[in-house]
């Protein structure tokens, strides 16, 4: 299971496949009425499954063309439209990585530069105007993808919700920076390509998710970790502003990472920093810097030197060398400065961390993010997650970092043994998938389908610092390790960071 970051070099959160991506027609799934299975977007027609839960789930959907060839390295382009009925009953490739984490497998879809596929959870297509939750998934930016078992829609979409997960470009080949793509770009930058996929997702879903029974007006982004990270560059990029209304951060925002990454990065220096890693990349694939065909070089170098060469330039397969840039364009600033410079896509958030994270990185950035964001007028609501397993091996990773995620989805406990079970494990499922979706669908966890059922979870105010826990009691409490996040705080803002 991944800890606190890996202790020390930040665990965020794998070369072969033969998942096809084409359309396949033909009947439909046993047991399933095409009259219930089958959606029109805006590629063609796609045919669904009714899983195990009786929900319709649609797989393998694809929301851009395969950035492929010419296309490495360059923005999303729009998916072709495929002829006849195209079967969405299995997943997409999963986008290029290695396999750092025993609890992220990506190698059953396979792994293939042809990734740009979502999956879709609804109770039912056409009529319908439910909340729409698009799920972001972590692992460092250079692992995970949205497949992930963790990630199943199926208990959120019974109680209410259209679900949608997504995979992105990973590492070198999502964020990549280089002299020679910028020279390509009109605006002159380069990287970012993992984080415009997110946003071509998120314009997918605008312009097709009502057909699946969403509402286009309540779109609600969330995420963990890196995922989580993303959300909190969304709500900092200007190409994102109106795709989504709501926010909900999970372990991670885009602040407190400059000084917490002892490898450096490009949080820790911005473009500079992310050219400097991508030349070095570059040179060690055989493509010097001065090199006047650098581009149309590197793209013609095969996936899966592309990839092994990058994770040693690494040191690793779990060492951050590529992440989002500050790029002044899709990027231009930070989370926390966007919000304070009024340039932020600024929403209702839910923001928060779990208790036995790195508090530098996680919780004191996360009640800051809190904080900025109700300065602003907007809703924010604060919790830290507590549950830990009641056998010994648990109780020793205690409630360490992407624990919560399965309860979020609904699902009782992580999938791993490891993570051991607890007498209260339906019950936090129940009410985090509750808070989660009454966010999603009214941006206030209070509201249906958590009203009544749940204890009150206070709004964030600064004087209180209130917050849920989440855990063996669901509780609303204050001052949140006040002492401990004002020093953290007031450290930062010596270093120059930006904290309220």
């Amino acid at each position: 299971m991944r800890t606190s970051w890996r202790h020390a070099s930040i665990a965020l959160v794998a070369l072969t496949g033969c998942a096809t991506s084409q359309p396949r027609s033909g009947a439909p799934s046993s047991g399933t009425a095409a009259s219930q299975s089958r959606v029109t977007v805006d590629g063609g027609i796609l045919e669904g499954r009714v899983d195990t839960s009786g929900v319709l789930v649609f797989k393998g959907i694809p929301y851009a063309a395969p950035p492929v060839g010419d296309l490495r390295w360059r923005p999303p382009q729009p998916a072709q439209r495929w002829n006849g009925v195209r079967s969405a009953d299995r997943l997409g490739h999963n986008c290029m990585q290695a396999r750092p984490y025993d609890d992220i497998d990506p190698y059953a879809a396979g792994i293939s530069e042809d990734c740009l596929y979502l999956n879709v959870w609804t109770q039912s297509v056409g009529a319908g105007r439910r909340p729409v939750m698009v799920w972001i998934h972590g692992g460092g930016f250079f692992a995970g993808f949205g497949g992930e078992e963790r990630h199943n829609g199926a208990r959120l979409a019974q109680k209410g919700a259209v679900v949608v997960t997504l995979n992105y470009r990973l590492g070198v080949f999502g964020f990549l920076a280089h002299p020679a793509l910028a020279a390509e770009s009109p605006r002159h930058v380069s990287g970012n390509y993992g984080l415009l996929d997110q946003i071509a997702a998120l314009q997918w879903v605008q312009r097709n998710i009502a057909r699946f029974g969403g509402d286009a007006s309540r779109v609600t982004i969330f995420g963990e970790s890196a995922g989580s990270i993303s959300v909190a560059a969304l709500i900092a990029s200007p190409l994102a502003k109106d795709l989504f209304h709501r926010a909900i951060l999970e372990s991670g925002t885009t602040m407190g990472l400059t000084h917490a990454i002892p490898a450096g990065g490009p949080f820790a220096g911005g473009r500079d920093t992310a050219v400097a890693a991508g030349l070095r990349v570059a040179a060690a694939l055989g493509v010097p810097a001065a090199d006047a065909n650098a581009a149309a070089r590197l793209r013609a170098v095969k996936a899966d030197s592309v990839l092994a060469t990058s994770v040693r330039q690494a040191g690793g397969a779990s060492n951050v060398l590529h992440w989002p840039i500050v790029d002044g364009y899709v990027f231009p600033n930070p989370a926390d400065s966007a919000i304070v410079l009024g340039a932020a896509n600024v929403v209702p958030v839910i923001v928060g961390s779990n208790a036995d994270e790195s508090q530098q990185v996680f919780g004191a950035p996360s009640r800051a993010f809190a904080r900025l964001i109700t300065a602003r007028g907007a809703r924010a609501y604060l919790y830290q997650f507590t549950r830990v397993g009641d056998d010994s091996a648990s109780r020793r990773a205690g409630a360490y970092h992407s624990a919560e995620i399965t309860f979020v989805f609904g699902r009782p406990r992580p999938l791993q043994a490891s993570a051991g079970r607890t007498s209260y494990d339906a019950t936090l499922a129940d009410a985090m998938s509750d808070y989660w979706l009454a966010f999603a669908t009214n941006a206030d966890p209070n509201g249906a389908p958590a009203a009544g059922r749940w204890p009150l979870w206070p709004a964030y105010d600064p004087v209180t610092d209130a917050y849920l826990e989440l855990g063996p009691q669901i509780v609303a409490r204050r001052d949140l390790r006040r002492a401990l996040y004002d020093s953290l705080d007031t450290a930062a803002r010596a270093r120059g960071e930006v904290r309220p």
